[in-house]
């Protein structure tokens, strides 16, 4: 075994390996964080929607999200959410923070048609050079249950079906199921 001092030493010059990031590179991260951060959670929504396909919900992830920063209202999909990602994230590089707060909605109807929200604040991670870091942290606002993803992605569907759950024993949805 090595010397601890030479871990320490090999613990250093690994982290200090990844060069903070600054100007274009940085503002680049943190778009790129926001646009893997809903595409992360469409994704587990719709793996989610399809394990819950014999309960009849439908289940997805609403398309306008909201910049808490600024409480400006977007379309995911639109050009102007491209252009106001671009702008945002280039401020926010130039000013070294802030703003990173985003509010977001799960739209979940049941075979009735009946249908409820769950709401989500969505915190981007401050980009830190680092490959495999987490970039982004979700709170389920229903539950108060917080993710990091992409690490826990699983934990993030299990959060979303307690919400269901909790909207079903609320009685604002009925599985199949149950009828």
């Amino acid at each position: 075994m090595t010397d601890p001092d030479d871990l320490f030493e090999m613990y250093r010059s690994d982290r200090g390996g990844a060069a903070a990031l600054k100007g274009d590179a940085l503002a680049n991260a943190l778009a790129d964080n926001v646009r893997r951060t809903f595409a992360a959670i469409d994704r587990l929504i719709a793996e989610v929607a399809q394990a819950l396909s014999q309960a009849r919900y439908t289940i997805r992830f609403a398309p306008s999200v909201v910049d808490r920063g600024s409480y400006v209202q977007l379309d995911r999909a639109s050009e102007g959410f491209r252009d106001y990602l671009r702008l945002w994230s280039h401020q926010r590089a130039e000013n070294r923070g802030g703003g990173m707060h985003w509010e977001a909605r799960i739209l979940v109807a049941d075979g009735r048609r009946q249908s409820a929200e769950i709401g989500l604040g969505v915190t981007i991670e401050w980009p830190a050079g680092v490959p495999d870091a987490n970039f982004a942290f979700v709170e389920f606002w229903t539950t108060g249950q917080g993710v990091s993803l992409p690490s826990e992605d699983r934990a993030f569907q299990r959060a979303l079906v307690a919400c269901i759950l909790r909207l079903e024993e609320a009685g604002a949805l009925t599985s199949a199921a149950k009828r």
